[in-house]
């Protein structure tokens, strides 16, 4: 795949990690993912996930590949 499709990947998943987790902060809820705050533990694994695998892919993404 293109770098620009990752990172524009990884970028989206951060934001939407880091969107629901300060929306949650203040009490509201991303209706995107409203399914994962009926537990708030497992929910707020799954907004950290986010982030951390936005930030992987952006990371991976930015990497100077040999190959290419």
């Amino acid at each position: 795949m293109n770098k620009g499709i990752f990172s524009i990947i990884g970028y989206l998943l951060f934001a939407i990690g880091m969107i629901a987790l300060i929306l949650s902060l203040i009490g509201l809820k991303l209706s995107l993912l409203s399914w994962a705050d009926t537990n708030p533990a497992v929910g707020l694994m799954i907004k950290l996930g986010l982030i951390m695998v936005g930030l992987i892919i952006l990371y991976v993404s930015k990497l100077n590949n040999p190959e290419q």
